[in-house]
């Protein structure tokens, strides 16, 4: 198979993006063709962003928003994917169990995260752990469905011959099943990081004054709009970020994916 490098289209559509972006907010005389309310330039942007970092917001430094927001993101993501791909595992090995759990996942997973946002307030207050508990209900069904999906399809052949050379349940689960499902669990993590990052402003209006998500919102309220974008690039980038390192695990982890 040829391989053709791919990063010179990436970059191209980069620059395109980014010249698009100071075509309609430059200065003309009439003006920007898009107002600094509604896109801020590159200029503006980098300006809120040097403003932040230097003072903060509402007398918090940029950084420990950050932290907060990362502090979220992580407890959720790491209970309700650690849970959601236990119960997946049962859910695949066990046809019972899955038959048990499977209306439940499948209602809960295409259920938006702001149907019970006022549910988890009236059950756990308008604490932090309302807020862990959306991040961690939000990334759980994901990650059962593809733990699950992992297991159903391991391919039955390997299965057979384990069992042919005298392994037992346990050996056939620890040595065949599970490293097989392994690369659709980590396909599985991916995707509900990105869900949980979706539904971090969600978990952040719960009464909250901290956080890259409230500090969004809050901003919008004033109309700065180069301290929301600033919020919404900082999200991005950090949601990249771990999206990255789950890649690189996987990639470690799963060197044999696709070779078998």
């Amino acid at each position: 198979m040829i391989r053709h490098r791919t990063w010179p289209w990436t970059l191209l559509s980069l620059t395109m993006l980014g010249a698009a972006w100071v075509v309609v907010t430059w200065p003309f005389a009439d003006g920007p063709i898009v107002q600094d309310l509604f896109l801020p330039g590159p200029t503006d942007l980098w300006g809120g962003f040097v403003d932040l970092a230097a003072t903060g917001y509402k007398g918090r430094p940029l950084l420990s928003h950050i932290g907060f927001s990362l502090e979220r993101v992580l407890a959720g993501f790491v209970t309700g994917t650690v849970v959601g791909t236990l119960l997946g595992l049962l859910m695949g090995v066990q046809p019972w169990f899955g038959a048990l759990l499977d209306p439940f996942i499948e209602f809960l997973r295409p259920l938006p995260q702001l149907g019970y946002l006022v549910l988890l307030i009236v059950w756990f207050g308008i604490g932090e752990t309302s807020r862990i508990v959306l991040l961690f209900l939000a990334a759980l069904p994901v990650a059962a469905v593809a733990a699950q999906s992992g297991v159903r399809n391991v391919p039955p052949q390997r299965i057979q011959v384990a069992r042919s050379l005298g392994a037992s349940d346990w050996q056939i689960f620890r040595h065949v099943i599970f490293p097989s499902a392994l690369e659709e669990i980590f396909t599985g993590a991916r995707l509900a990081i990105g869900i949980v990052y979706a539904t971090l402003i969600a978990a952040e209006i719960i009464a909250g004054s901290t956080g890259i998500g409230w500090m969004i919102l809050d901003a919008g309220r004033f109309l700065r709009s180069d301290y929301v974008f600033v919020g919404i690039a900082l999200i991005g980038l950090l949601g990249l970020v771990l999206d990255r390192l789950l890649l690189a695990a996987q990639q470690h982890w799963i060197h044999w994916a696709g070779r078998q």
